[in-house]
């Protein structure tokens, strides 16, 4: 399916589904996603298997890593031993041969110790990347097959902080898995030769460890609330960025630079303010540490193990010994105790990104779905109604037939569900009721991209990307000619000016195509939209923001364009669909007229009236109160021959026949 442009009607008719609850009021923005700033257990089950599954490929270099991680703790470990070995069976006796093995012993550790350290900053990232690219690569591939409707409901920034941050952070969960295992194994294997070596003296200096461990405990509780903070601040900053810069034209035109600015000062100072909170909690937790090693080493090795030493209780050797294991024992505590945190944040960061990638498009192909065939235009809404919150129809009952290559024009008020027929039909959204077809198939039951493959759009806002002026006409259709390309831009009338640009269909075009004007960017995606050769063309509010001269430029251009296919086009501007084969009149999600501009005209109902208010001869607030009237069967003025039924209720084609 190729879109032509963004926003507009489309962007309005989306805009329906955002905040409706079930009584249909408005609300909040509700998405489908849970609070960002949830954070759960530092070990979830369910994200760290699902984990794995993209841990897989890579597993030959996972298995080197954590192989290297414990070579590296077993050679840590193991240097205090060795050191008590050297003192106590080598020095002590005299056993100068010894002392040369336990050189050459010292030598291999500080060797293994070397090379597997850095085997472990060599094969860890190789894991952590590839994860990172494989998550980024799902994620990307999902987001694109979401439905329209769960961009309209969720805000940017959202989406962003989970394809973004979240799977950054999500690809640091197998180095803190990878770290805490190592400093685990660790604090293991100093207990075990602690306990060995001397059981009582082991006792007195792991003493010191219930305290610890209840202060971190009362730590972790501040720190959390911390993390808290600094989620929510920088979640609402990401916001306020793309807020901003994306309405920059609005906020220049408004001139709400300082305004804004003060607003974002304070959300800036609330960042700030919860950073600078999470480093003093940290900053506090490591003087605690340092702290309580000194207790350790002083009464523990120093004054215990020198009491016993003096005794002939214990050996010199065992006394340095424990010093070397005390050091490194409260290591490993002190980054498991900030990997928690991570840890927390790298499992929520699952969850997050785990909780879109199960998110199920609202379309979506059935299982059996078959490959539309060349079509030719037909299309039949039977029976069509349709709500984005049960219980509020948008559009109720629609009955129409659309013959091939008929031009087909749909006006109506604002709200009375122009655009959602057409997003009906292209399948961003299934009907809730009846059924449409298209050359005879029921289009949920065919292959969207079948579908689509056959059909093209243009909005109401042209929607560029960056790239050269041929890119973005071929943008869906890759394999078009250079021919061809230039066939589609003469076709509808944008040859003339491109060939005017710096390097013709070679000129780079900015984001968005701001360096072109608005008429320029339209007729581009006018352009795009027949490069490749659709049967059915969908024209939403597409002249809506281009001047009077280019869109009598367009005009001429359809003309040509549309020859041979199906047309659909809404507009508010009725000058545009006078020449229609059909005009469609919804008020209110309601067919209620369909017939020629000159037939809609002598009804005197809705459409003489939105034609009145269009050429200035009725007020819009009288407009819609003769609608109001029109809907209950009243007679407009004093004619006498007018029946107090809908105007147009005539026209109506039964079902069977058209």
């Amino acid at each position: 399916m190729r879109m032509s442009g963004g926003g507009g009607g489309f962007g309005g008719m989306l805009g329906n589904m955002r905040g409706l609850n079930a009584s249909g009021d408005r609300a909040a923005t509700v998405d489908n996603l849970s609070d960002d700033s949830v954070v759960g257990a530092a070990y979830d089950h369910k994200v760290v298997m699902r984990l794995l599954t993209y841990i897989a490929p890579y597993k030959r270099w996972a298995i080197l890593a954590i192989l290297s991680v414990t070579l590296y703790t077993g050679a840590n470990v193991c240097i205090p031993l060795l050191v008590k070995l050297g003192i106590d069976d080598a020095i002590k006796s005299g056993n100068l041969a010894l002392l040369h093995w336990i050189g050459v012993a010292f030598l291999l550790v500080a060797v293994v110790h070397f090379v597997s350290n850095y085997c472990q900053f060599v094969f860890m990232p190789k894991v952590g990347q590839g994860i990172l690219y494989s998550l980024r690569t799902k994620m990307f591939n999902h987001l694109q097959e979401m439905s329209p409707s769960f961009y309209h409901r969720t805000p940017v920034g959202r989406i962003m902080s989970r394809s973004q941050s979240d799977v950054l952070q999500l690809q640091e969960t197998f180095e803190l898995i990878v770290q805490s295992f190592s400093d685990l194994l660790s604090l293991f294997g100093i207990i075990t030769l602690m306990m060995i070596l001397d059981w009582q003296l082991a006792l007195i200096c792991l003493s010191i460890t219930p305290p610890l461990f209840f202060i971190l405990g009362y730590w972790q509780k501040f720190a959390r609330h911390s993390f808290f903070r600094i989620r929510r601040a920088i979640d609402r900053v990401t916001g306020e960025y793309n807020q901003n810069i994306t309405g920059i034209r609005v906020v220049q035109s408004l001139n709400r630079q300082d305004t804004n600015m003060a607003h974002f000062d304070e959300l800036n100072s609330e960042h700030l303010n919860a950073n600078m909170e999470a480093s003093r909690y940290s900053g506090s937790l490591q003087p605690v540490v340092e702290l309580l090693i000194g207790i350790a080493m002083g009464f523990g090795v120093v004054l215990a193990g020198g009491v016993m030493a003096k005794g002939g209780v214990l050996e010199l050797g065992v006394l340095v010994a424990f010093a070397l294991w005390i050091q490194r024992f409260f290591e490993p505590i002190r980054q498991l105790t900030m990997q928690y945190s991570q840890l927390q944040r790298a499992m929520a960061a699952g969850v997050r990104i785990f909780e879109v990638l199960d998110l199920e498009p609202e379309v979506k192909d059935e299982p059996d779905a078959e490959e539309l065939p060349q079509i030719q235009g037909e299309i039949r809404f039977e029976n069509v109604y349709f709500h984005y919150v049960p219980g509020v129809d948008v559009l109720k009952d629609i009955n129409l037939h659309i013959r091939p290559g008929e031009n087909v024009a749909i006006v109506g008020s604002t709200g009375a569900g122009k655009s959602t027929m057409v997003t009906l039909i292209h399948r961003f959204a299934d009907v809730t009721q009846g059924r449409i077809m298209v050359d005879g198939y029921d289009i949920r039951h065919v292959t969207r991209q079948s579908l689509a493959g056959q059909m093209s759009m243009v909005l109401q806002e042209p929607y560029l990307f960056s790239g050269t002026v041929a890119d973005n006409i071929r943008y869906n259709q890759e394999d078009a000619t250079e021919e061809e390309v230039i066939e589609a831009a003469k076709t509808v009338g944008a040859h003339d000016f491109i060939m005017n640009l710096e390097n013709d269909y070679d000129t780079v075009l900015a984001e968005r195509g701001v360096n072109l004007s608005v008429g320029q960017r339209q007729l581009l995606s006018f352009a795009r939209a027949v490069v490749g050769d659709p049967r059915v063309i969908i024209l939403d509010e597409a002249t809506a923001n281009i001047d009077t001269q280019t869109e009598l430029m367009i005009q001429e251009a359809l003309q040509r364009v549309l020859v041979g296919r199906t047309s659909i086009v809404i507009a508010h501007r009725l000058s545009t669909v006078r020449n229609a084969d059909k005009i469609i009149v919804l008020n209110r999600g309601e067919l209620v007229e369909m017939g020629s501009h000159e037939e809609l005209l002598a009804l005197n109902g809705v459409y003489e009236r939105l034609y009145a208010v269009n050429y200035g001869l009725l007020a819009e607030s009288d407009t819609a109160a003769e609608l109001d009237a029109l809907e209950r069967g009243e007679r407009r003025g004093a004619s006498a021959g007018e029946p107090d039924s809908l105007p147009g209720a005539g026209l109506l084609p039964a079902p069977a026949d058209d």
